[in-house]
């Protein structure tokens, strides 16, 4: 007779691949196949975020990283380590601690394949990093003299790779580094730099044949026309681009507005600095030529700005030809209500959405993006903090409404909460409402992790 506890582990392994968070540690505790069952789930994410660090310095828990140390077959598990925060003795002094058991875990987590470090404690873990050979996926605070940047390129294994910050040195190595990572790199990321400009980028691409995600954002030397001229003729396979657009950024010609010219491109997101109307006439011309793109990311620097209508205009043309967008956010502007209404006409195939809520319109909102039939997933990107006085949230009666009215929206996102919708028979819709917080270790231009398409 076959009972839940006599299951082979393979199987439980695909059944509990559907739990996550508290339940798992639930589960754990029912017997010991269960256990086995769920310790390589349980393990595989291992996170350190501000609430583990702020009890870790009270002493109110132990770090997952002293149990990995203690416990170095529970280490083969571990794919991927987030540390999203470390615990500070005083101000500016990382706990010597807690630096002492990160660095031994890493060393144990041979079968790591994704590690992110948001903190300046990379320096000290460099020597445990040595040696991964399934590495493929960093993001990290990049502040690091020439010797720590010759430990770093020592990883040659990359197919990703995201530098915050990264110092002039780190900037200076990374043409020699790009030659061992020719063949592997496939993402690659700078985020805020002084140092990047298009003379590098020119001779950075063409080492990298095989990338296929360029995000170059925040580099005030970088502007916008030198990634885009770089991007096009170095890496005309590319899937994925993000730029900033600078206020020092030279008012564009008529007769020469810069183009994407990348057949393949099917995310786009774009950090939007000035507030004039060159700008406006810039961005039209960059989604003239983009057939294929299927997800669109603007980022503006004024909440109270109204997004130019020549840039909808540019997004979703009146005409039959538009871009194929399944996923579109605008964020840090003001949308109005006859934009959002002229957006949902013209990008039919919506799936996911992304602009600030009007919670005080909410039914002309809703009545907007109602004939979006194919919209699964909205996030509201208004900040709480933007306008005077508090911010009306989002209720239980609001976000059953909008489920009602579109009928295949089943997530809604605001206000750190999530809403799911489920079709009940007697009840209609129901919707249930849980904490969230964003990935905070995902920036904003990145795509889904849960990528749509395959690169």
């Amino acid at each position: 007779m076959v009972t839940a506890n006599n299951l082979n582990l393979d199987v439980l392994e695909l059944i509990f691949a559907y739990i996550s968070g508290n339940d798992l540690v639930a589960v754990s505790s029912v017997s010991k196949s269960f256990l086995a069952g769920v310790i390589p789930r349980l393990y595989a994410t291992v996170s350190f975020t501000a609430k583990h660090a702020k009890r870790y310095r009270s002493g109110g828990i132990m770090s997952p990283f002293l149990t990995l140390r203690n416990h170095p077959d529970l280490a083969v598990h571990v794919r991927h380590i987030n540390i999203h925060c470390t615990p500070f003795i005083v101000s500016g002094q990382v706990h010597s601690n807690f630096l002492s058991e990160t660095a031994d875990a890493l060393r144990a987590c041979k079968n790591l394949t994704s590690f992110v470090c948001g903190s300046r404690i990379l320096p000290a873990l460099l020597g445990s990093l040595q040696g991964k050979e399934r590495l493929e996926d960093i993001h990290i605070h990049a502040a690091f003299t020439t010797t720590q940047g010759e430990m770093l390129q020592k990883i040659t294994t990359l197919r990703s790779l995201t530098l915050d910050y990264p110092t002039w040195n780190v900037v200076d190595s990374l043409t020699r580094w790009a030659q061992s990572l020719q063949r592997t790199l496939m993402h690659l990321t700078i985020f805020m730099s002084q140092e990047v400009n298009g003379v590098f980028l020119e001779a950075l691409l063409p080492l990298l044949p095989r990338l296929r995600g360029l995000h170059i954002v925040g580099c005030s030397k970088a502007s916008h026309t030198a990634v885009i001229k770089a991007a096009t003729t170095h890496t005309p396979s590319l899937k994925e681009l993000s730029f900033t657009i600078f206020e020092n950024t030279p008012p564009p010609s008529l007769f020469c507005l810069p183009t994407i010219a990348l057949p393949s491109l099917r995310h786009l997101a774009i950090d939007v600095r000035p507030t004039s109307d060159a700008t406006a006439l810039t961005m039209s011309s960059l989604f003239v030529p983009l057939t294929s793109l299927s997800t669109l990311v603007l980022k503006f620097a004024d909440r109270q700005l109204p997004v130019w209508s020549s840039v909808v205009d540019a997004i979703a043309p009146p005409s039959a030809v538009t871009l194929p967008l399944k996923h579109l956010a605008l964020m840090d502007c003001a949308v109005s209500i006859d934009t959002v209404k002229k957006i949902s006409s013209r990008c039919k195939d919506l799936e996911r959405l992304e602009l600030p809520l009007p919670i005080k319109d909410i039914r002309a909102f809703t009545t907007a993006i109602s004939g979006l039939k194919g919209l699964h997933t909205f996030t509201d990107v208004g900040d709480a903090h933007a306008s005077h006085g508090p911010r009306a949230s989002l209720t239980r009666d609001d976000a059953r409404f909008m489920m009602r009215s579109c009928v295949n929206l089943k997530t809604i996102v605001s206000d750190g909460r999530k809403w799911t919708g489920r079709e009940c028979i007697f009840l209609g819709v129901t919707v249930t409402p849980q904490r969230y917080k964003a990935d905070t270790t995902q920036h904003w231009f990145s795509p889904l992790k849960a990528n749509p398409y395959p690169i």
